[in-house]
């Protein structure tokens, strides 16, 4: 009888530490959201490009798919559960793409509109909210990253992940 609870006991153990999720979950429910991240920031390189070569006729392009990505994205996160019921990276990572969002619509769109403007129409004025909206934009965004790599850094401490490795 003693062996038989002894048996129990350890199955009942080895069941808890099977059930537990490794650090290579972990590392693979990180880089499912990194990636992500890496996607659209991808598609926003491009958009700034398009900027930055002054080209208006590939701009819409670009906008279109970063949003696009951005709704793919967004879609990937969401179907995510937490992770070893935390929910606090999925969280954050729809925070981060939600303000990529955010600034896409609100602040890219109206760059676009003023590079579109025809050189009659596009005065010192116009020249100044253009470089307003871009630094904007960058501040944003880049406080969105900074707030993500905190959480990140939280995801891998919690569950092992060594990225120097």
């Amino acid at each position: 009888m003693r062996n038989s609870g002894i048996l129990l006991i350890t199955a009942l153990l080895l069941l808890l530490i099977a059930c537990q999720p490794t650090t290579e979950d972990a590392i693979k429910y990180n880089d499912g959201i990194i990636e992500q991240q890496n996607l659209v920031n991808e598609k926003f390189s491009v958009l700034l490009d398009t900027y930055d070569a002054i080209v208006p006729e590939e701009m819409d392009a670009a906008y279109n798919g970063a949003s696009e990505q951005l709704q793919k994205s967004i879609a990937y996160v969401n179907k995510l559960k937490g992770f070893e019921s935390d929910k606090y990276f999925k969280e954050a990572a729809l925070k981060f793409l939600n303000t990529y969002k955010d600034v896409l619509e609100n602040k890219h769109k109206r760059i676009i509109e003023l590079y579109k403007l025809p050189d009659d129409k596009y005065t010192e004025k116009e020249g100044k909210e253009l470089e307003t909206l871009r630094d904007e934009s960058s501040t944003i965004l880049d406080k969105a990253i900074d707030e993500m790599m905190i959480v990140q850094r939280k995801f891998a401490k919690k569950y092992h992940i060594d990225f120097e490795s």
